[in-house]
Formats: C-alpha cells, structure tokens, sequence
C-alpha cells in the first residue's frame, strides 16, 4: 500500500513540473529512489537517436563532487537499434532486465565500458526501460544502474520491473505535456523577437540587438538570484524595449548625427509608446514587457525619462535592462556612431555610473558576471542564434 501511495504521489509531482529538463531530473531521482539504484542514466528521443540529458550517481558524486560528476559526462547520442542496450530497449519497447553487465550472451546488443574505464565506477546490474506514450510512440528510455543490497550490489526484481514500468507510463504523460508547454514557449519566444526586430528594423538595427540584450539581461537577473519565473519572464520580455520605436518618425531613428533638443523630445516617447502598446495585454510577459518598455531609460539619480523616475522607484526589471541595454548600445554599431567602443573604455564608463545611471545591485550583478557577458558579447559577432551558449 505504502508503494502504492508513493506513485500517486510521484504522478502529482510529475504532472504539477512543466519545465522539461527539471522534469527528467526529477523522473531519474524518483525511479532511483523506488528502485534502490545507485545510478541511472535518461535519454530523450530525438528522430532516430537517443540524445542523453540527465544522469545520476551516488557514488561518483560523493566520491568526486556533484558538479565534477556531471562535467564528466559528455554530451552523446545512441541509434535507435539493436545495437546498443538502450537502442534495443527503444528500437523493441520492451524492458531489459540485465543482472550482470559482464556477461551478457547471445545478444544483439554490447555493454559500452567506456565511461568505466574513464572513472572507475563498476556497472554490474542494470533495468532498462522505454517510455511509451498513449499512442504507442517512443517518448525516452531510463537505465537504473546497480541495484543496491545490504551489503553489495545486486540484480533487479521483477517488482523493480513493474514499478519503474509505472512510473515510466506517469512520465510519459508529464513529458508529452512539458515539451507541449516548451513548443508553446519557443512559439511565443519567436514571436517577441520578431516584433523585437520590427522595431529594430526600423533604425536600421540588427535582430541580434535584441537577442544580445535579452540575454544580457537573464544573466544580470541570474546572478541576483532572482526567481525562476521572474528570469524567464525577463529574457522573453526584454526584447520588446524599445518596441515603441515602430511610431518613432524614420528621419530621427535613422540621423547619422546627433539629435535637435525637438527630435530628441519625439526620440523619447519610445518609451510612453511602447508601454500603451504592451500595458493591457493579460499575459504576464508582455505586462513584464510595458513596464521594461516605460522604465528602460529611467536612471538612478532621476535623470532619466519619460517620468524622471529615482532609486527603488524604478522597477528592477527596468534598471536591468537599462543597464544590458546601454552596454550593448556602446559596443555595437550605431547609425550615430560606426565604430563601437571597446570593452574596456565601456566597462570602465559603467562603474563610473554606478549609482548614478545604474542601480548599484544591478550593476555589481553586472559584473560579478562579466565573463559570461563578454563570452556572450563575442559570440554574437560572429553568429546569429536565438539560444546562446551556456555559462
């Protein structure tokens, strides 16, 4: 009854996260747990291959580190075949219930020993099993590794079997909806960067503007430590900052030289533009998005516009942006000024701002972060991606 109860358990668990890459942690440390294994290993199916995502390992990881442990394993993908253990187990929809690695016969498939080789770990025993979901499709396989005995590791039983079995089929379920919930995303991402580019378009910006000060943005954010939700929500709004810039007349966005204290009245009204824009919509993206859009040229001091805003008075989510903005304003290309400024002469102009333009907290974020910023400031002069490389 007691096991019966933990799976109902598990299933609201399952069923409650919508962030995939949390979801597969959780199904591999739940399998584990239900199953006394010492390791397992998930692979998600992409086309005709295996891709892995998520490992665990009780032993390396107390024995190396948590984070040592998880460098160490590369990314990799398997062919759906008989080849390999988790191949046949997806290429078969059936589960492999192998006691001793060491002697598999007559089989199609071979145990790769090369990451034992490369860390010492001994894999003896080993429960393989495909998620299937409603329709019969191959969603992804788990391998749970070293069934842990009292005193030495041993062979799975059948009601190992029939409970990762179950739980798999919870998993299906809850990974079907999750990669649902990130097609959504990705759409509604896609879309906030091409009404981003729009705008930037206009003044003759390059989409990867946007693309640079979103992500600029989700690392100042990160480093504060702020919520989850708060980071996502600021990396999908921030590109619509300078979104009122579509009601901007051409001659004042596209002037090569500086702006007439007339022009640079209309120039500001980006700002109030963009927030009657985006203010009534009921996603919370796009409200996140108005209020970027009215405070991303608030400063400090309260010598910023369009309402001479001070202090805490600014949202945090404008002093962000407003700091991820001017960075890449002063090192990118510029109808007004061709050659952008150097790294250096830029960095060393925002810590003469702090608490002047910038809020301080955001601005010792900034740089607590700096070599993620200047990793990801070089990689987007030479590329064009919506995804940026990883810390």
């Amino acid at each position: 009854m007691r096991t019966y109860d933990t799976l109902i358990e598990i299933g609201i668990k399952l069923s409650a996260e919508k962030d995939l890459s949390k979801l597969l942690n959780i199904i591999l440390e739940d399998a584990c747990k239900l199953c006394k294994a010492d390791a397992g290993t998930f692979y998600l199916r992409n086309d005709n291959k295996l891709e892995f995502r998520v490992s665990r390992n009780l032993t390396l990881e107390e024995k190396m580190g948590k984070k040592n442990f998880l460098e160490s394993i590369a990314p990799h993908a398997l062919l759906i075949s008989n080849k390999s253990i988790a191949g046949w187990s997806a290429k078969n929809k059936k589960t492999l219930n192998i006691k001793d690695l060491n002697n598999i016969k007559n089989c199609p498939y071979c145990h790769n020993t090369e990451f034992e080789e490369k860390t010492g770990y001994r894999c003896k025993s080993m429960l393989t099993v495909p998620i299937i979901d409603r329709e019969n499709e191959l969603v992804g396989v788990f391998q749970l590794i070293n069934k842990t005995g009292k005193w030495e590791i041993t062979s799975f039983s059948k009601a190992d079997e029939k409970l990762a079995e179950s739980l798999a089929s919870q998993a299906a379920v809850a990974i079907r909806n999750a990669q649902l919930t990130d097609e959504l995303k990705s759409a509604q991402l896609e879309t906030i960067f091409v009404l981003g580019e729009a705008a930037e378009y206009k003044d003759k910006e390059t989409g990867d503007h946007i693309k640079r000060v979103a992500t600029f943005s989700k690392i100042i954010a990160e480093t504060l430590k702020l919520d989850d939700n708060l980071i996502e929500t600021i990396y999908r709004g921030s590109p619509l900052h300078d979104i009122g810039k579509i009601g901007i007349p051409d001659n004042i966005l596209n002037k090569p030289g500086k702006l007439d204290p007339h022009e640079w009245e209309i120039m500001k009204e980006h700002t109030t533009l963009g927030y009657k824009l985006l203010k009534d919509s009921q996603s919370e993206v796009i409200k996140t998005a108005a209020v970027i859009a009215y405070t991303h040229h608030e400063r400090w001091d309260g010598k910023g516009y369009p309402r001479g805003l001070k202090g805490e008075k600014i949202p945090l989510v404008g002093r962000i942006v407003a700091l991820s903005d001017f960075f890449d304003a002063l090192t990118s290309e510029r109808p007004y000024r061709k050659k952008r400024f150097p790294l250096s002469k830029t960095f060393a102009m925002i810590e003469e701002d702090r608490g002047k333009h910038f809020c301080p907290k955001t601005t010792d974020a900034f740089f607590k972060s700096i070599k993620h910023i200047e990793k990801i400031s070089d990689y987007f002069t030479k590329t064009s991606h919506l995804t940026p490389p990883s810390p």
